[in-house]
């Protein structure tokens, strides 16, 4: 079984330079290049990682037990690596940054609240976490056991942070093979990206 993924469509353009507060929302929300704290990682290294820029077919990638649509960004960029692009499922294992930036903190507040709703419909499931990090935050893991329909089994993890209008997201997947990240990690890497989302996303 593998991670249910959300579709949706955006656009956006690059900030020419970084500002803070509410002038940071005057002009059209968002991103810098460079910006992910993977991202510079990702651009050199292309046979395991790819950058995807307001892609219309980009889900967000977080623990979920129904497909429900997320929109209302108009800024995004994601950075994911992949062990074995293309490799098999038994030994797939993926992990990921995004980042989303909306006009407002209204909006960026609906899509914390979204993720929430999703993973109350999980039930026991998941494990959920609300680690103190920026002006909310929300964490989860969950293990999926393998059956005889679908004999792989896989875990899934993610941390999403929210400062301002900008919202930053890291996940990770694995069926058999070993864990690439751990929930200490992934809040660490919310934590150290929220003291940056306000010159994307004002505070």
């Amino acid at each position: 079984m593998m991670m249910t993924r959300i579709a949706l469509v955006t656009g956006g353009a690059v900030l020419a330079g970084v500002l803070c507060g509410p002038a940071a929302l005057a002009q059209a929300p968002s991103i810098p290049k460079g910006f992910l704290l993977y991202e510079k990682q990702a651009r050199k290294d292309s046979k395991h990682w790819y950058v995807s820029e307001n892609s219309p077919y980009e889900e967000v990638w977080n623990i979920q037990c129904s497909a429900v649509r997320l929109k209302g960004w108009s800024a995004r960029r994601d950075v994911v690596y992949d062990t074995e692009i293309g490799g098999g499922e038994e030994t797939n294992r993926e992990r990921g940054e995004q980042v989303f930036v909306f006009r407002d903190a209204q909006g960026a507040g609906k899509l914390m609240a979204r993720l929430g709703k999703l993973l109350d419909a999980c039930g026991k499931t998941v494990k959920v976490r609300k680690p103190k990090i920026g002006d909310e935050a929300l964490g989860a893991s969950r293990t999926i056991k393998a059956t005889k329909a679908s004999p792989i089994p896989q875990t899934q993890k993610f941390v999403a942070v929210r400062k301002g209008a900008a919202v930053a997201l890291y996940w990770d997947m694995h069926n058999k093979a070993r864990s690439l990240r751990s929930m200490a990690q992934h809040e660490a890497d919310a934590k150290k990206m929220a003291a940056k989302l306000c010159a994307v996303g004002g505070c």
